[in-house]
């Protein structure tokens, strides 16, 4: 009898996630690779989409190539063994990655696989974003802080303020206008001429993505628990909210128009945004590696390539979505 209770328990824990799934009307992504068959801690996508850096949960950090994924370099910290890289970023022109672990940044050159400067950084890391051939860092600090780091020279340029953890930053493509989120409930865009605030985008929640367009015109931001928000950046003016389904998104990317928007959340959506109207152009859902582990993959970045949609997960495999 107990076997047959745990057999209908099953059955209906499955028909539950059957039903959640094809309510959600996303499409499946064309195609995917792995490129860490264990997850990661980090993945990001460059800028043209068309490779991606990789810091694995067991084999260290890695830069490849994508579709075909191909990998080139092995980049870790440490000369004899395997370093956790937590956050990675891209110089606007692709031809630089830092790459950071809790204390310390490494800059790579891209063309050659080489490490061009080794930092102890000014405190713990959350996340990392380049200026052009990666001059500056801008890092997402545990100290309160989104900090402006000089990666070629060392040294700090600027501490910018918030009254909690700063989670995510990004970076405008001239590196003159910086974004952070944080812990104290608000996403900031910043001068960083002079380390200003330009405009205070108040949450009701810790705010964990804040992600500015190529121009610094437009910022996208999502706290826990709230839809996405998009932001004209200059005057702090709320443009759309874009409903984020079960999960908060974790990631967000402008095309070269700023006229799409694409996100990816913890419950593995990847959408595609009309920024001109606040319209849903297109939603799939990034595929599991074991359903009985879980039937959720959370997106860790996501991009525009000149075939269509990549968006990276957790789950350490890299997906392609044409359109």
């Amino acid at each position: 009898m107990e076997q047959v209770v745990m057999i209908l328990r099953t059955i209906v824990v499955l028909s539950s996630l059957f039903l959640v799934v094809a309510c959600d009307k996303a499409a499946e992504p064309d195609s995917y690779y792995e490129v860490a068959t264990q997850g990661v801690y980090s993945i990001r996508i460059n800028h043209a989409g068309h490779a991606a850096f990789i810091g694995s949960l067991h084999h260290g950090g890695s830069y490849w190539t994508l579709d075909p994924a191909e990998r080139h370099f092995d980049w870790n910290h440490t000369p004899d063994g395997y370093s956790n890289l937590t956050s990675a970023a891209f110089s606007p022109e692709d031809a630089y990655v830092a790459s950071a672990d809790n204390r310390t940044i490494v800059l790579w050159e891209v063309a050659t696989g080489a490490a061009v400067w080794f930092w102890n950084a000014p405190g713990d890391i959350e996340d990392i974003a380049l200026t052009s051939n990666g001059q500056l860092a801008l890092l997402a600090m545990q100290d309160y802080t989104a900090t402006l780091f000089d990666i070629r020279n060392g040294g700090i340029r600027q501490r910018l303020p918030h009254d909690g953890i700063v989670y995510d930053v990004s970076l405008s493509l001239d590196g003159l206008i910086g974004a952070s989120a944080s812990d104290d409930l608000t996403a900031v865009i910043w001068n960083l001429n002079d380390g200003s605030p330009i405009a205070t985008l108040q949450h009701n929640n810790q705010v964990k993505t804040a992600e500015l367009s190529g121009s610094g015109r437009l910022v996208f931001t999502s706290a826990l628990r709230e839809p996405g928000r998009l932001w004209d950046a200059a005057s702090g003016e709320l443009l759309y909210e874009f409903p984020g389904g079960r999960g908060h998104f974790t990631s967000a990317q402008f095309n070269d128009t700023e006229r799409q928007l694409l996100t990816g959340n913890t419950s593995g959506q990847i959408q595609l945004w009309d920024t001109q109207t606040g319209a849903e152009l297109g939603r799939w859902r990034a595929t599991p590696g074991d359903h009985w582990v879980s039937n959720n993959v959370t997106v860790e970045d996501v991009g525009f390539s000149d075939a269509g949609i990549v968006a990276a997960a957790a789950n350490g495999r890299v997906y392609h979505i044409t359109f």
